[in-house]
């Protein structure tokens, strides 16, 4: 229901952690989502919050039965005015907010995702905000106060012999870009108050951890609380660690797993020829993962796959795979989560014949029917050391080269290219013509 950005082993570690503290008020300054307060819920604390962002104050103020005191901008009217009788200054404020953090970003730009964004909630509206208030009103988490006040401020009131539990910012500006559209379209009493600054940090992890209970954690491992490390989580191969710091606690370690599945179709291999017709045949997540680990470069981290296909020759072994998911930002277009050939095999281009076959009219015919729409494009992004990527060159369109934001690679290379201009048998015969030599062989 809250929206939040901590893992949910997170919430299992701050329970097994807090059920050593004395049962009494735990204070939770920066609450964000609240999901410290929902995973302390039912153990007997008397939970007092604070925070600074429109979100949260309105959720908290709500759940200490207090007015929500916000408003729509009259700036705002225009666009916005159907929401004006939502606006109820409790339950009903606290679910416009919620679900005005998905589509708000989209109020007043260009694009057609934009617009049907907007015009989706809109149309949608009264259905979605009657579902959001019936959950909100069914939520047990119970708070004895909530305070609209900066941390620093804060934690100066808070008793030294009480238990804090916090996930402070350790990033400038995360919520408030995270909240930027709320604050655009909604006017409050909103406090004044600084960003944390380098020294800021310091000094509130002091204020929280001087003391004889405490938790906090962040997504940047923290010299100065190494001897507190109490674990490390890190819930998905994609996902940023988080590093748990505790006065006490026990050590744990959450590590991303995986189910993999095992592929009994026979592999190309050395000394094998490659034969047509090519087929094409869905894998099930487990046996893609299977695959993914077993060829792909392992400093590419995995994504979830839509739909994951195997790419077979004539004899019904398996040269590659290929994943796609939807295009988030353009309707009718794929996008290639991963693309690679098996190896070792006679063919140095193999990975070409992958790319061919994701691009077919085979594969865009099973793009539509697992996302239920039209697919005319693919786009993907290659992570290199070089300018350009030999395996998508003369394949595939190079629109934008940008430093890399992954460790290990120079550049970031964005992709795009038509789908369905040519059938598997197309593939294979402008694949056999380029690029389909094979390694020469020598003897001794």
């Amino acid at each position: 229901m809250f929206q939040g950005t901590i893992p949910g082993p997170m919430r299992s570690i701050v329970r097994e952690t807090a059920n050593q503290w004395p049962r009494g008020p735990v204070y939770v300054p920066c609450c964000g989502n609240f999901t410290i307060e929902r995973s302390l819920a039912g153990m007997g604390f008397a939970l007092h919050s604070s925070d600074v962002s429109i979100y949260t104050s309105a959720v908290g103020r709500w759940l200490t039965r207090q007015p929500v005191g916000i408003q729509l901008r009259d700036e705002s009217r225009d666009e916005l005015g159907w929401l004006a009788d939502f606006l109820d200054d409790g339950v009903g404020t606290v679910a416009t907010l919620m679900l005005g953090t998905r589509f708000l970003a989209s109020v007043g730009r260009e694009g057609l995702w934009h617009e049907r964004v907007v015009r989706s909630y809109r149309e949608q509206w009264k259905v979605k905000h009657a579902e959001t208030v019936e959950r909100l009103s069914g939520s047990d988490i119970e708070l004895a106060s909530y305070e609209v006040e900066d941390v620093r401020s804060w934690l100066q009131k808070v008793p030294r012999d009480a238990p804090v539990c916090s996930f402070p910012p350790f990033y400038g500006g995360g919520y408030e870009k995270l909240y930027e559209p709320l604050e655009a379209h909604f006017t409050w009493d909103a406090p004044e108050y600084e960003p944390l600054s380098d020294a800021d940090v310091v000094g509130v992890l002091g204020a929280i951890t001087d003391r004889s209970y405490w938790l906090t954690a962040s997504n940047h491992n923290v010299p100065e609380l190494h001897s507190y490390l109490r674990g490390v989580i890190k819930a998905t191969p994609r996902a940023a660690p988080f590093y748990v710091y505790a006065s006490e606690a026990p050590t744990r370690i959450v590590a991303p797993r995986q189910a993999i599945e095992p592929v009994k179709a026979p592999r190309l291999r050395k000394g094998d020829e490659l034969v047509g017709p090519l087929t094409l045949s869905l894998l099930k997540p487990g046996q893609f993962n299977a695959l993914r680990s077993r060829y792909l470069n392992p400093k590419i981290a995995p994504g979830t796959a839509n739909l994951a296909v195997a790419v077979r020759d004539g004899g019904g072994r398996l040269l590659g795979v290929f994943a796609m998911a939807p295009s988030t930002f353009t309707p009718d277009e794929a996008y290639v989560l991963s693309d690679f050939a098996v190896a070792p095999t006679d063919y140095p281009r193999l990975s070409k014949l992958i790319v061919l076959a994701a691009t077919s009219a085979e594969a865009q015919l099973l793009c539509q029917r697992a996302f239920s729409r039209r697919i005319r494009r693919v786009a993907t992004t290659a992570f290199s050391n070089n300018p350009v990527s030999m395996k998508y060159r003369g394949l595939l369109r190079l629109n934008k080269r940008s430093p890399s934001n992954e460790d290990g690679w120079k550049f970031q290379l964005q992709y795009q290219g038509a789908m369905g201009q040519h059938t598997l048998a197309e593939a294979l015969q402008t694949w056999a013509k380029r690029w389909g030599a094979q390694t020469t062989k020598t003897g001794v």
